[in-house]
């Protein structure tokens, strides 16, 4: 992709996936002086990068900060040199924002930083609209008698101040939400409004805040403190809320009624708090405030009565059973992420925070933290640019000799830890051909997983020859794996990778795909290492079709959309989106959509392929193909790793036989597939590789 940008006029510059390495310097934005890793453009005659988003900033925006004007990005400041920010007054020689009426300068990190944008609030619209509020994220010192001008409390923590007067709002307080449901007041929702001195509803009170939540309809009041009360915010629940029973009369012994902890509805008597009025089971009162899942990949969980005041960005499906979430009621979330999960569930596949997880190969505990605290490999050489660490030599349990960041990749190459197509950065042996992708690197060695009992372990295939199948896609596979030692369950890292998170976006489907948990489908290791796989089950007729081949995988570990009645099996969910073939010079791209109206056939089969189904296409030789047409049987396996064997004098290598089936030295039938071949150009020796009784012969 070629542009022209108006910070560099003089030549084009090429939209590249990954930048190249120059002389072993760092490379540099012109933009925003950071360093670049990943998609940039780049400028093929001289000396020039952009990161991608700085190249696609706006040339004008608006910003509250400076609102007589808007302001015009330029590649350069107008004054001959540097030129100070504004907003946080760095001196910058790269792009700025510039209005050339009031010669105001914001850099383009003040100018997009979340932390420095403008509050915009019913709170700030009632209270200070003439002036933007800046926020400080920071617990500053504010001095004495410096207050919140909503709830009138001393100022700390995270806060908002006008630039132009004394004029502090909390962070919390400059955020309340317009518009709240309190179950004191079920009826109807409440309305952030000003404050004229009205009576709370529920303590009695005069408001002497600046603002008041208001029922329209009845004239209920709340005060801010009634309507978010202090146990709201408690650090620890059980000490937080005071919980009585609500019916005390012996005539009534039950109500129906939905519980705030948990939101699953109740018919018997619950109990109430009486600060904050929230109803809930008996039983969750004891509700473990943190747990432990190995469904997330975040260490811990933490529940909360209001999920719309702890999470940012609520989502609104659970990441464990995959249905919709009531926000209104008590969940559990992770802090980190917006991995959000019912109660239900995650007590299901939960552990507390004190409990273990699940056992390891050798019978001893271990917690869902484990896989995080196990170093994955030895650092011999980094460096260090400003804050920025960059570990450029590493020692791996993968291979025999230390590895070396590489920053330029060949088409070509594969990572011979998942065996998909080489991305960078990568790292790389300089004494022989073995490279590795460095989210293959960046694994963790231990990892728990929803279908299966024990902690599984990240390994090697140390012979090259030996092939393995992936209990999951159920192909041949060699490179990185997880493996239990017990069962002998084994995954490759593609599938593995898919499934480390809680969902993924994947390129095929618009919606998030998720995992669902399903306990029948757990592999447990027992009898003597033989455990029944979750394929084993009895229920093949109700094994769904994936959406991208529309085969129905016997191993039923499908990723499934919430939105829509989509499928995908962790076969089609692990296709590479680029791949290679000898018929075509370009390489072929994953696609999803058949935009011709005749009728498609593949060229390497010459048969008729499904237009609703994915295929492989070249746009510019007009060339589609089966995604097993393209990859071949055995994508997963790397050709070449000449070994000897006892019965056979010369090294033999493993090869993919595509034409030219030559018998098998062993069963006389020919070896149109994976097979080990004689290096000796005068030796004609061959055997498959993919039967144990020919492979097994060499021996």
């Amino acid at each position: 992709m070629e542009v022209e940008h108006f910070s560099h006029p003089d030549h084009p510059l090429i939209l590249i996936n990954e930048v190249l390495e120059y002389s072993c310097e760092l490379v540099i934005c012109s933009g925003c002086e950071g360093q670049i890793w990943g998609p940039c453009y780049s400028c093929t005659s001289c000396y020039f990068f952009l990161h991608k988003k700085c190249a696609e900033l706006p040339c004008e925006i608006k910003r509250r900060i400076h609102r007589t004007h808007p302001l015009h990005l330029l590649a350069k400041p107008p004054y001959g040199g540097e030129y100070d920010c504004d907003r946080c007054s760095k001196t910058f020689n790269s792009f700025v924002y510039h209005c050339s009426l009031c010669q105001f300068d914001l850099d383009i990190k003040c100018a997009f930083q979340p932390g420095f944008l403008e509050v915009d609030s019913l709170a700030h619209q009632f209270a200070h609209k003439d002036h933007p509020l800046i926020l400080n994220e920071e617990k500053e010192y504010h001095g004495e008698g410096v207050v919140c001008s909503v709830c009138k409390e001393p100022l700390s923590g995270p806060s908002y101040r006008c630039t132009s007067s004394n004029f502090f709002l909390h962070k919390k307080c400059a955020e309340l939400p317009p518009e709240i449901k309190r179950h004191i007041h079920p009826e109807h929702p409440l309305h952030l409004l000003p404050n004229h001195h009205m009576i709370c509803g529920f303590c009695k009170e005069t408001c002497f805040e600046s603002f008041v939540y208001c029922c329209f309809v009845c004239e209920f009041n709340l005060h801010i403190k009634c309507a978010f009360p202090p146990c709201v915010y408690a650090a620890d629940q059980d000490r937080g809320h005071q919980f009585r029973s609500l019916l005390n009369s012996p005539s009534l012994k039950s109500i129906s009624f939905t519980c705030n902890a948990c939101g699953t509805d109740g018919d018997d008597c619950p109990l109430v708090c009486t600060m904050c009025r929230i109803l809930v089971h008996e039983e969750c009162i004891s509700l473990p405030r943190n747990l432990k899942t190995v469904l997330h990949h975040h260490p811990r969980i933490i529940h909360t009565y209001h999920p719309q005041q702890c999470i940012k960005s609520i989502n609104k499906y659970c990441g464990i059973c995959c249905r919709e979430v009531d926000t209104e009621y008590g969940v559990y979330y992770c802090p980190d992420c917006d991995f959000v999960a019912h109660v239900n569930c995650s007590i299901e596949y939960g552990d507390s925070a004190t409990e273990t997880a699940g056992q390891n190969q050798e019978g001893q505990s271990v917690t869902a933290d484990d896989q995080f605290m196990e170093p994955r490999f030895r650092v011999v050489r980094e460096i260090k640019h400003g804050e920025e660490r960059i570990i450029e030599e590493i020692e791996h349990f993968s291979h025999q000799h230390n590895l070396i960041l590489i920053d330029k990749v060949d088409d070509d190459l594969k990572c011979d830890g998942c065996m998909l197509p080489i991305s960078t950065p990568f790292y790389s042996c300089a004494r022989c051909n073995f490279f590795i992708d460095k989210t293959c690197i960046e694994l963790p060695r231990r990892k728990m997983w929803q279908y299966h009992q024990l902690q599984l372990l990240s390994s090697w295939n140390r012979w090259e020859h030996d092939l393995f199948n992936c209990y999951v896609c159920k192909q041949y596979f060699g490179g990185l794996s997880y493996t239990c030692d017990v069962c002998r369950f084994s995954i490759d890292v593609r599938c593995f990778k898919s499934i480390l998170e809680d969902s993924f976006k994947h390129g095929g489907h618009e919606h998030p795909l998720y995992l669902p948990a399903d306990r029948k489908n757990i592999l447990r290791c027992s009898n003597g290492g033989r455990g029944l796989p979750p394929w084993a089950a009895d229920d093949r007729e109700n094994i769904p079709h994936c959406s991208g081949c529309c085969v129905s995988e016997e191993s039923k570990v499908f990723f499934k959309c919430v939105v829509c009645d989509f499928k995908l099996g962790m076969k089609c969910a692990t296709l590479p989106y680029k791949a290679r073939h000898e018929y075509d010079d370009h390489p072929l791209l994953l696609t999803y959509m058949n935009a011709n109206d005749y009728q498609p056939s593949c060229i390497i089969c010459e048969e008729d392929r499904d237009p609703k189904l994915w295929f492989y296409r070249c746009e510019e030789c007009d060339f589609d193909a089966h995604p097993e047409c393209a990859l071949g049987k055995y994508p997963y396996v790397k050709p070449g790793g000449a070994l000897t064997y006892p019965n056979h004098p010369h090294p033999i290598d493993v090869v993919v036989k595509t034409e030219d089936y030559a018998a098998c030295d062993s069963c006389g039938e020919p070896c149109d597939g994976l097979a080990l071949e004689c290096t000796d150009p005068n030796c004609s020796f061959i055997v498959h590789r993919d039967r144990w009784e020919c492979y097994e012969s060499l021996w």
